[in-house]
Parts: structure tokens; sequence; C-alpha cells
């Protein structure tokens, strides 16, 4: 069975309990990112050490995080399955998103985009898709100008490498 398939029944699972009034969107999120991070990393694969300790030093690492996300990482430390974090978070950031009519676009932009401009990006990228979208933001100089927008398996590719390479295409047909 493939780990996204088992993060997406716990995803489904914390889910679940937003419509009892828990919120766990953001302790995902640093519950998730802090599993990434090069020591916790190591803790984790260490089997010398118990789950208990490697619960404890987790929710330390993170912060302040509500009871369940607390006792999240205590059952998942207990499975062997405390690295499936980020994808879990990930998963249940998409679920709330689905519920909200919301969608994500991940946008890379050669540049920093102006001021007010990702808030116009945002509006633009909702008339086309006819659902409120949040942005996800990222630079690379590679594609040299424009823009290039992912939502889901859909891609907008206005670069300017793309164009280029097109024209290269053409040229040498």
């Amino acid at each position: 069975m493939s780990t996204r398939s088992v993060s997406r029944r716990y995803a489904r699972a914390l889910f679940e309990l937003t419509g009892e009034g828990v919120k766990l969107r953001d302790d995902l999120a640093k519950l998730g990112e802090v599993v990434q991070a090069d020591q916790i990393a190591a803790l984790i694969e260490d089997g010398q050490v118990a789950a208990s300790a490697k619960a404890k030093v987790l929710t330390k690492a993170a912060g302040k995080v509500s009871k369940e996300a607390v006792r999240l990482v205590e059952m998942l430390c207990e499975r062997g399955k405390v690295s499936l974090l980020p994808e879990i978070a990930e998963i249940y950031d998409e679920l709330e998103s689905e519920a909200a009519a919301e969608v994500v676009a991940d946008v890379v932009v050669a540049a920093k985009l102006a001021a007010g401009m990702e808030d116009k990006l945002a509006k633009a990228v909702a008339k086309i898709v006819g659902k409120k979208v949040r942005l996800n933001v990222s630079e690379d100089a590679a594609i040299i100008g424009g823009l290039v927008i992912s939502i889901g398996d859909r891609q907008i590719d206005h670069s300017l490498r793309n164009r280029l390479e097109g024209m290269r295409r053409a040229i040498a047909a």
C-alpha cells in the first residue's frame, strides 16, 4: 500500500474532526516542517529512541499545538509512521480547500511580484477556475520572464522560456 493512501486515511479522519470545531491546518503544517528538519529526521529514524521520547521532542519543537495534534504525533510515533506527517498535512490542506471551494494554484515567476500583483493574479485565476484561489508563489529565474501556473493537473505556461523554445522548434522544422 502506498504511503499516499495511508496518509489520506489519517488526513480524512483528522478532517472529520473539523465538524466538531477542531482546526488542525496550522498545527499539521508546523509538525510537517519539524519532521522534515535534518536533526529531527535523524531522531525519527533512530530505532534506539522510544516512541514516547520521539513524540515529546516533536511536539516541543513544534511549539504550541492542540491536544489533538499531540495525540496524533504520539499515535504516529507508536506506529512508526511519523514520517508521514508532511504528506498528511498536505492532504488535510487539500481536503479543507475542497470543502471551502478553494483551489491552490502554484505560481512560478521569474522575479518577485510587484506590490498588489499577487492579489490581482489570484482574482484573475479565480475567474478562470470559478473558485476562490490561494496562491503559492515561488521564484525561478530559469523561466526568464512571465509565469507558470499549476492548478492540480492543469498547467498554464506563459513563460518566456517556453515561448523561446517554441520559436526554436518552429525555426528548426
